[in-house]
């Protein structure tokens, strides 16, 4: 098997694994109870806070934990528009952003928001003339991807921020920062923003659990409501073992990041090389990407044939996001940075990780190959 399908969905690490599994049948009481064996648990469960605190290099009380990060983008652009709708009712995105936040804003667009898309340029990279145009006195939020989940592309977030509040102190940036991390350097200190948003499963973490970073002073309504987890912003039960397998993948995959990033980099890009070799066109704009994705696609053959030809050889990879994928035949994305419908139902997408090898890049030549040979392409 072939798996080359990591912006979807990462393999747990076995040591996060392990851990995961020693919290579920030994450290398994609930966090909230009053006990010694909860409290405990409770500490456990702080201290993993703490830790990734540490690593996006802000304070433990701006992490709060979710199930996912659909539910930490839905939680900042319907909590941030519910406590500031009477100063404002206009939101800004790009064209390209995860179906997670354009949907969510269509929602509340259909409440009676204002929503404003910002284009991008051929390479997939958000227009910032365009962005400080569109931030008025109304504005409550821009919402923005640190890197496309499609092609790859990473945007200027560092100069989005400084552009927002240059026009709007109080208008609140949020990223998207699913996609980044494990595969650029990120922290918070450096990407400054006022939410953020994570996925423990994009990073060799465990499916379940979800990241929102609330920096401190920002003013968010309560998504969830019941107990008083979380600091009483988000109720439930903590998925203690998913949080705390979550803090240590958190830092395996932050750990060697360079070297990581320089193999998988080179497996990309030799990819790329191979790929344009056997009339592939590139989609991906390699000097402005995550080093582990790949986007291309072959004139007049769709995506999804290649894809569903290969996995039928245990090769995997993807046409467009896996949360987007069963619903639409092209690539929104594309389509965004000027591709035609035709090019943009072609697209297919590569997404390595670390526990990735050469002999497996050859083997996904080789089978790619076959395919294109059977459809006289």
């Amino acid at each position: 098997m072939v798996y080359f399908d990591n912006n979807a969905t990462t393999q747990v690490d076995r040591e996060v694994a392990d851990l995961i599994l020693k919290y579920m049948t030994e450290y398994y009481a609930n966090p909230n109870s009053i006990h010694q064996f909860g409290v405990n648990v409770e500490n456990d469960l702080e201290e993993a806070r703490e830790q990734i605190s540490e690593l996006f290099k802000v304070l433990p009380t701006e992490i709060f934990f979710t199930s996912c990060a659909t539910e930490s983008i839905n939680w900042v652009i319907k909590g941030v528009a519910k406590v500031n709708k009477n100063r404002g009712k206009h939101i800004v995105t790009s064209t390209i952003e995860h179906s997670a936040v354009i949907n969510t804003l269509k929602q509340l667009e259909r409440d009676g928001f204002e929503v404003s898309y910002i284009n991008v340029n051929d390479k997939g990279v958000i227009d910032l003339n365009e962005l400080s145009k569109n931030i008025r006195q109304d504005t409550i939020l821009v919402s923005l991807m640190a890197a496309n989940n499609e092609v790859g592309t990473l945007q200027p977030v560092d100069d989005a921020y400084k552009i927002i509040k240059e026009k709007n102190e109080e208008t609140y940036f949020h990223i998207d920062a699913v996609q980044a991390i494990g595969k650029i350097p990120f922290d918070l200190y450096k990407y400054k923003c006022d939410f953020a948003s994570f996925s423990a499963h994009k990073f060799h973490g465990p499916k379940g659990v979800g990241i929102l970073y609330k920096r401190r002073g920002t003013r968010i309504f309560p998504f969830i409501t019941g107990g008083s987890q979380e600091n009483g912003m988000r109720a439930g039960t903590q998925n203690v073992p998913g949080i705390i397998g979550t803090a240590m993948a958190l830092k395996k995959s932050t750990e060697n990041l360079d070297i990581m990033n320089s193999n998988i980099k080179n497996m990309r890009d030799h990819l790329a090389g191979e790929l344009l070799k056997i009339g592939a066109k590139i989609v991906t704009p390699l000097e402005n990407s995550v080093p582990n994705t790949l986007a291309f696609f072959f004139p007049n053959i769709r995506g999804d044939i290649i894809v569903n030809a290969l996995s039928e050889e245990e090769i995997y990879v993807s046409t467009t996001s896996a949360c987007s994928s069963k619903i639409k035949s092209f690539s929104r994305v594309m389509e965004s940075m000027g591709y035609k419908n035709d090019e943009a139902s072609g697209m297919i997408r590569i997404s390595l990780s670390h526990l990735n090898k050469d002999d497996e890049a050859e083997l996904f030549l080789i089978k790619l190959k076959n395919v294109l040979k059977f459809l006289n392409y």
